[in-house]
């Protein structure tokens, strides 16, 4: 393997990481390890670089979220100002991971690893939760609570990093499932991180203590003769010496009795050891100095570690040159949406092919859109309430014109002009996606002159969009199989003359079907698995999301159907697994941008959980005139 030490930016290099942006969020969190995690750095540079970018990540962001609640000065801010930093950071994450990517450094470092070694967020969740009730302040009364406490918080985090280092021994397998098969592995991990925390709740009792926060259990205080107050008020005792001498002799136990498993990768084994002997030596170091803990972390002594270190970074070299790293750094970069138009290896290569050929309309500055005639306007929600993506199933049009006596094709056409200002409503209040369910694989069922006025006003509406110059992306998402060559070539032309706006993404799906997305993104996946471009062992849901229509298309918010109909018909099946549902009786052309903004508002009032516990929801002011729709 080499030299151990590698610059961070070889180490990157080695694990695939070459967006700069990425990088950062990388050494954000290797800066984070290094600082607060001196063991945990030291022994992740025993490890091959794409162990050990992903190491970095894992600790250091979960140690950023803990410190937004543990900020200096926390003591004296009120509960809600540091739940409310927490609470922001992890909405962001639930985002940014539905998301596929990070919209900070840290959390674009911990989603990557988390996308490309295939960790389940679950983990992340327990985490939050139990952080979210340490901002208010927690006390162990019992040796139980505590332990459960730490199986929540650490334990897991804990069995993610020992997932990747099972991988490295080819084993597939959760240490969770192997646990549940080898009741003593189970008991022996448990007990190494009950080793390590309370090590830790020792070394760092100072800076607990500037918090106002004793991590150890009052039934080890009352067995030692501790008061909380002595500690709270640092007033070193004899009884303090004997609780710290009890507690390293607890934890040095605790150590000695957890046998590393038989299963793992030679130069893993020697870096668990290490591990395992720099905590020996840690609590070495708190146990020859008691009093000094309730003022100052303690270091480790500087000749006793490199004297432990330098031997185990030489074995752990041979062990990686003799047994190399079996496993590849993790998927590509995420192409972003210009250059999936122009790459010709890109799982939709035949189509962007196409594409790239379409000349690109000239440029205009956007123009805003105009405002509804009744003067309404949308309502005022904060970011965190405001859905990123909407997707619509445009239903009603033939019903509506039917009960007017007139031909289902000017449905059609009035649905257009309701889609039209729609998109006005979607600009006016923010929303970055909105999806539309325009012509499905099952419409082709219907009569020839209805096709025909369907395949001409659609895109027809998306000319008009595109020449009003407003800030509109236009995406196509469907297949090419049955429709007209014109309607093809104006689809990918507008497609293309719409490529560098920003404001609002507007996908049309168009010969679309969700089964048959799902079901052409596994072909695709196949081929490159049987060409061995991809290992089978590697596929994750954001693997399998690449090979999609439009693969940068987000998780959908909040999904809205007209005409009474209470069902999603094959609409966007992947992406809307998450999604809000909302069913209106009205038929589409009747709808305009302040049925949009109603549907939005809805949304907020809502409580998204992801199989977590309730959060409160958002109660935002509505439109004047205007209620809620029905769920």
């Amino acid at each position: 393997m080499g030299s151990l030490v590698v610059p961070p930016a070889g180490v990157y290099r080695r694990s695939g990481i070459h967006d700069p942006a990425l990088r950062r969020g990388y050494e954000a969190c290797r800066r984070a390890t290094r600082a607060t995690g001196e063991i945990e750095y030291a022994v992740s540079l025993l490890l091959p670089p794409p162990l050990r970018t992903a190491i970095w990540a894992l600790y250091g962001a979960v140690r950023a979220v803990d410190d937004l609640a543990d900020a200096p000065g926390a003591a004296e801010e009120t509960g809600p100002g540091r739940a409310g930093r927490l609470e922001a950071w992890i909405s962001a994450f639930d985002a940014d991971l539905r998301d596929g990517r990070g919209s900070d450094p840290v959390r674009q470092a911990l989603i990557h690893t988390m996308l490309t070694w295939n960790l389940p967020p679950g983990f992340l969740h327990t985490l939050f939760e139990e952080l979210r009730q340490d901002v208010h302040g927690r006390q162990f009364a019992t040796w139980q609570e505590w332990r459960r406490y730490n199986s929540l918080i650490n334990t897991p985090l804990v069995l993610r990093a020992g997932s990747l280092l099972l991988r490295v021994a080819g084993l597939s397998a959760e240490p969770e499932a192997i646990a549940a098969s080898v009741p003593d592995l189970a008991i022996a991990w448990q007990t190494t991180v009950d080793a390590v925390y309370l090590t830790d709740a020792l070394v760092d009792l100072s800076d607990d203590l500037d918090r106002g926060h004793v991590p150890l259990p009052q039934e080890a205080l009352d067995e030692a003769g501790v008061h909380r107050a002595d500690l709270l008020t640092r007033r070193a005792t004899p009884a303090f010496d004997e609780l710290v001498r009890r507690l390293t002799d607890r934890a040095r136990t605790w150590l000695d009795h957890a046998p590393l498993p038989p299963v793992l990768h030679p130069a893993v084994a020697v870096a668990l050891g290490a591990y395992a002997d720099l905590y020996r030596l840690r609590l070495q170091a708190a146990a020859n100095a008691p009093a000094a803990l309730l003022h100052r972390r303690p270091a480790l002594p500087r000749n006793a570690r490199l004297r432990l270190l330098l031997p185990v970074r030489t074995k752990a070299a041979l062990a990686w040159a003799l047994f190399p790293f079996p496993i590849q750094p993790g998927p590509p970069p995420h192409p972003s949406p210009t250059d999936a138009l122009d790459a010709p290896d890109s799982p939709d290569s035949p189509r962007r092919a196409e594409q790239a050929c379409v000349p690109a309309v000239e440029q205009h500055a956007a123009t805003l859109p105009p405002p509804h005639p009744s003067g309404a306007r949308p309502p005022q929600l904060p970011p965190e309430a405001m859905p990123r993506h909407v997707a619509i199933v445009m239903d009603g049009n033939g019903r509506w014109a039917t009960a007017r006596g007139l031909p289902r094709t000017d449905g059609h056409r009035a649905g257009i002009d309701a889609l039209i200002d729609v998109v006005h409503g979607a600009l006016e209040i923010g929303l970055k996606h909105l999806t539309v369910y325009a012509f499905s694989t099952e419409n082709w069922k219907r009569p020839a002159d209805e096709l025909q006025a369907l395949l001409y006003e659609i895109p027809q509406a998306m000319s008009r969009m595109v020449d009003q110059s407003l800030d509109v992306r236009l995406r196509w998402a469907g297949v090419r199989s049955r429709l007209p060559a014109d309607v093809v070539e104006q689809l990918l032309q507008d497609e293309r003359a719409t490529r560098d706006r920003t404001g609002l993404t507007l996908t049309l799906c168009v010969n679309y079907g969700g089964r048959a997305e799902i079901t052409a993104a596994a072909a695709k996946l196949a081929q490159e698995a049987v060409a061995g471009r991809i290992a089978p062992s590697s596929v994750s849901e954001h693997t399998f999301a690449r090979y999609l229509h439009v693969p940068e298309l987000p998780d959908v918010d909040l999904l809205l159907r007209t005409g009474g109909d209470q069902r999603t018909s094959n609409f966007l099946p992947w992406q809307a697994t998450y999604a809000e549902l909302l069913f209106l009786d009205t038929p589409w052309p009747e709808v305009d941008r302040r049925t949009l903004w109603d549907a939005i508002a809805e949304y907020a009032r809502r409580t998204r959980r992801y199989g977590s516990v309730p959060r409160i929801p958002t109660q935002p002011a509505l439109p004047s005139g205007h209620g809620a729709p029905t769920p």
